[in-house]
């Protein structure tokens, strides 16, 4: 259940997540992860206005296999053969490149950022995907809302990301989940 207070709090978010054409999603592939709850969380207050938009999201379990769940028409990226660490990079890219310029990547991390990302014109996780796909997204200029579960970065804390990627976020409001939202260029 969310509490109200929680949905009062994030009216900043709400009113950014309105003014985007498409809204593309990342995320941990792991079901029980505390980002897969932070989405569950989140999609349980955002959906409706989400909704109103084109989505695309990856073809993982976890985050993506809960925005799939809320979505059912959701355009869905899948890896292409050979599986190779390359083939989900470029799945990733891919739902970058779709999500534009004009569009939203929401993003749901697991844990801290990788030291060495920084924003790129190619994709570079450092290990991380979703963290990749943020790096991407602000290379190419897209807008990004990064939803982190408190036991990432409680509400007060610093954004958990290298300065180069930390300086183009701001705190815009408490995550459903208990956590925090950041966005950068909205």
């Amino acid at each position: 259940m969310v509490h109200t207070s929680c949905i009062s709090s994030t009216s900043l978010a709400l009113k950014a997540v309105r003014g985007f054409g498409r809204v593309g999603f990342s995320g941990s592939r792991y079901s029980g992860s505390s980002a897969a709850f932070s989405c569950t969380q989140f999609l349980a207050v955002y959906s409706g206005l989400v909704g109103c938009h084109p989505v695309a999201v990856g073809c993982a379990r976890g985050v993506d296999q809960a925005v799939r769940g809320h979505f059912p028409s959701a355009v869905v990226f899948q890896v292409q053969p050979p599986l190779c660490p390359a083939a989900f990079a470029q799945r990733s890219a891919r739902l970058v490149c779709w999500v534009g310029a004009s569009g939203l990547l929401v993003a749901f991390p697991a844990g801290a950022a990788p030291p060495a990302l920084r924003p790129s014109a190619c994709f570079r996780g450092f290990g991380s995907g979703t963290w990749g796909s943020v790096a991407l997204a602000l290379g190419l200029g897209c807008s990004v809302l990064v939803v982190l579960a408190a036991s990432v970065c409680p509400v007060g804390s610093a954004f958990v990301a290298p300065a180069v990627i930390a300086s183009l976020f701001r705190f815009v409001g408490r995550a459903p989940c208990g956590g925090s939202l950041w966005a950068a260029n909205f």
